[in-house]
């Protein structure tokens, strides 16, 4: 049993398991930074003011985490122009929305969130009273600032909708814990995704980007009547309602990492292997309904896909690769860059290249976000990404099979000091 290393492997390994788009978006982001850098701030009063913006919330059961939502709110608008959507919630969730003063929809039974959404801005007639409708979810606590950075991106008439900046909720405490092990994993991903991905693809030259997160994203409202939010057979609606933007070429999907909230992650690992399969099943539901269309759209999200679905599929086998190895000296083939030729060769270099590019970025967004508790979590890492992985692949599988109707169980909440 021999183990070797080859200098032509580092950048296929590289690629695997950072990604080829990640370069690339990378690129297009440092050109979007400094086209708007040289470009300055707008300049003026934005079009829309705060009187402007209708809030409808849809909440299941969220009594714990609704108070701060609630407040965070009424401290940037009116609590008459907050709409909570109650959809079959059995607990404290209605009278807290009623006593902070906001406009309460009672749903009985659950019908689910996009139902619930869509009931709200049809009884409180949202799209005919306000010129833009925020839709956020009862989890989420809203930056002071978001709608001085979020109003000013509707003054282009062809910004349909703005995404908002989502950030990990962390509790307040001195020492790691297990549980804070998903908000760590979320900081890192929410990082690559926003920072690169997001930024890039909604420069105002790409508009290519597949999902305005439904934690925080703000609708013009001429734009969200023709957007079919109840679809059906679909676990969640944010991607179907990005998609119904694109592909109706309803407008530009407008995003600024100013326009921020924060959001709480799973603290179990059974609440974050729901959340995430319901993610990804709708995600792929989605898909599935619109299909593909010509587009600059689909032109960059195809290739993503392709290069989403190999790398998971390589994470998958790296470790099936190593017991393989181990157990009977099983070689793999590695592809060289620098010789051109493919290769039998240990996995052992190959998973510790791949190990490694992946802490790396831990290393770089611990940095950024001056965590260095980032550090330890980051060592459990790869195995949440190889959760990622089955589950990605588990919900392409099932979205051609599974119905649903978009009923919604939330996870548990926790009353803790927390910071963003």
């Amino acid at each position: 049993m021999t183990i070797g290393f080859h200098s032509g492997w580092l950048l296929p390994m590289l690629a695997a398991s950072l990604g080829v788009s990640t370069t690339f978006w990378c690129i297009v982001g440092f050109c979007r930074f400094v086209f708007e850098s040289l470009s300055g701030p707008p300049r003026g009063q934005p079009s829309l003011s705060v009187t402007d913006v209708a809030i409808v919330i849809p909440a299941h059961n969220e009594e714990v985490a609704l108070p701060k939502c609630l407040a965070a709110l009424s401290a940037i608008v009116p609590p008459s122009q907050i709409h909570v959507a109650s959809d079959g919630s059995r607990d404290r969730t209605v009278a807290i929305a009623r006593e902070a003063g906001c406009n309460v929809l009672d749903i009985q039974p659950n019908g689910g969130k996009a139902k619930a959404l869509a009931s709200a801005i049809e009884k409180f007639e949202l799209c005919e009273r306000y010129k833009a409708v925020l839709i956020q979810d009862a989890d989420s606590e809203i930056d002071p600032h978001y709608l001085d950075h979020a109003l000013p991106l509707f003054d282009d008439p062809r910004n349909a909708v703005v995404a908002g900046h989502v950030l990990s909720r962390w509790r307040n405490q001195f020492w790691p814990s297990l549980d804070m092990l998903y908000a760590a994993y979320r900081t890192r991903l929410y990082r690559l995704l926003q920072m690169v991905f997001q930024y890039g693809q909604t420069w105002r030259w790409t508009n290519v980007a597949y999902i305005a997160p439904g934690f925080a994203s703000m609708y013009r409202s001429s734009v969200l009547k023709h957007i079919d939010i109840t679809a059906p057979k679909l676990v969640i609606e944010d991607f179907n309602m990005t998609f119904e933007v694109q592909r109706k070429g309803l407008g530009r999907i407008a995003y600024t990492p100013r326009a921020r909230c924060s959001s709480e992650d799973p603290f179990t690992l059974n609440d974050y292997r729901k959340q995430v399969q319901r993610w990804y099943l709708g995600f792929w539901q989605t898909v599935r309904r619109h299909g593909v269309w010509p587009s600059l759209f689909w032109l960059s999200l195809g290739p993503l896909l392709v290069e989403l679905l190999t790398i998971s599929a390589l994470a998958l086998a790296l470790p099936l690769m190593l017991v393989l190895y181990l157990a009977a000296d099983i070689q793999v083939p590695a592809f060289s860059l620098l010789d051109m030729t493919v290769e039998m060769t240990s996995p052992v270099p190959l998973i510790a290249l791949f190990l490694a590019a992946d802490y790396t970025l831990t290393i770089a967004v611990s940095l950024l976000e001056r965590r260095p508790s980032m550090l330890l979590y980051g060592l459990l890492f790869p195995l949440i990404r190889l959760l990622d992985a089955a589950l990605f692949w588990r919900a392409l599988v099932t979205s051609f099979v599974a119905k649903s109707d978009g009923r919604w169980i939330s996870p548990q909440r926790y009353a803790t000091a927390t910071s963003a």
